[in-house]
């Protein structure tokens, strides 16, 4: 009978042995054909301690040999540049990036997370534990680039993540404007670089035209298709267009049965009203001066010392 148990047992172990090496033997056989790996090229000028060791790569047939052979950090032959070529996956050991056709995050009971950061330092190993970054650096950035007769280009636009201070950072909408220039804030730019147009603030404030270049500032700079609400009030600086602003209130006492106050150039009336001191208000109107009403007037029922009042605002 003890003999028969152990004969048992080791039928038993061996059948479930099998098909464990049988799995172990076909994963390893898949992920060798599947993923290569090869020497990073060191063979330009700084290149030397920059780049990783070995790059991997997944399928990606765009990947031969001589490709990855000619691939460097400086990107010394436009042929073997990362713009060139679509990866199925490919740890890029030169620029230490990780190239794929598209990626998808799906988590459970947690959100799905895509973090970007940046650490001060030496690249790429030494991390700067005594330093912070300086206000305006961009930690990381989601960026969109287009495809040329030379291959992907620069970034057009991103979205970028900077720092505002030690506990704080902005969000920020930045395009390439296809022209050099200087920014509003003084710094020059190239046609394929990157200005800050949009930027949120941690207080939630959202500021448009940031850096945008103020003597290529585009008319309108806010394009809104459809309606607009504002709950608080809205205040607008300087002149132009055909919504009035910079309101003041004047006012005139006058005796008689009509009273009327006036605007001053370049002023135009957007509304007014009066008080009779005797009699009933009989009307309230505006001033009609050229093409825009330029103050108010108001009538009373008797004569007496009558009040009246007009809403200037510039035109």
């Amino acid at each position: 009978m003890t003999i028969m148990r152990f004969g048992s047992a080791v039928t038993v172990v061996l059948a479930m042995a099998v098909p464990a090496a049988g799995q172990s033997i076909l994963f390893e056989n898949t992920i060798s054909n599947a993923l290569r790996q090869r020497p990073a090229n060191r063979q330009c000028p700084g290149c030397e301690e920059r780049p990783g060791a070995v790059h991997l790569i997944g399928d990606s047939p765009l990947l031969t040999d001589r490709w990855i052979a000619g691939h460097d950090y400086r990107g010394s032959d436009r042929r073997f540049d990362h713009g060139k070529v679509v990866a199925d996956f490919w740890y890029d050991a030169v620029h230490r990036r990780i190239f794929s056709r598209s990626g998808v995050f799906h988590d459970v009971d947690d959100p799905a997370d895509v973090r970007l950061g940046r650490a001060p330092g030496t690249y790429p190993n030494t991390l700067d534990f005594d330093t912070l970054h300086d206000e305006g650096t961009t930690v990381g950035q989601i960026g969109f680039d287009k495809w040329t007769h030379d291959g992907f280009s620069s970034y057009f636009a991103a979205m970028q993540g900077t720092v505002r201070d030690a506990q704080t950072g902005y969000l920020v909408l930045a395009t390439a404007m296809g022209t050099a220039g200087v920014t509003r804030t003084g710094s020059r730019f190239d046609e394929d670089d990157l200005v800050r147009h949009v930027r949120l603030h941690p207080s939630g404030q959202f500021e448009i035209g940031f850096e945008t270049p103020a003597d290529d500032r585009v008319d309108p700079l806010l394009l809104v298709r459809g309606g607009a609400t504002t709950e608080g009030a809205l205040r607008v600086n300087g002149a132009g267009g055909n919504v009035p602003h910079a309101c003041t209130v004047r006012s005139v006492m006058s005796k008689g049965r009509e009273a009327q106050v006036s605007c001053e150039a370049p002023e135009m009336a957007i509304g007014g009203g009066g008080r009779c001191e005797k009699g009933d208000l009989r009307g309230s109107r505006p001033l009609l001066g050229g093409a825009s009403p330029n103050g108010w007037e108001v009538s009373c029922g008797k004569s007496a010392q009558q009040t009246v009042y007009a809403i200037c605002c510039t035109q």
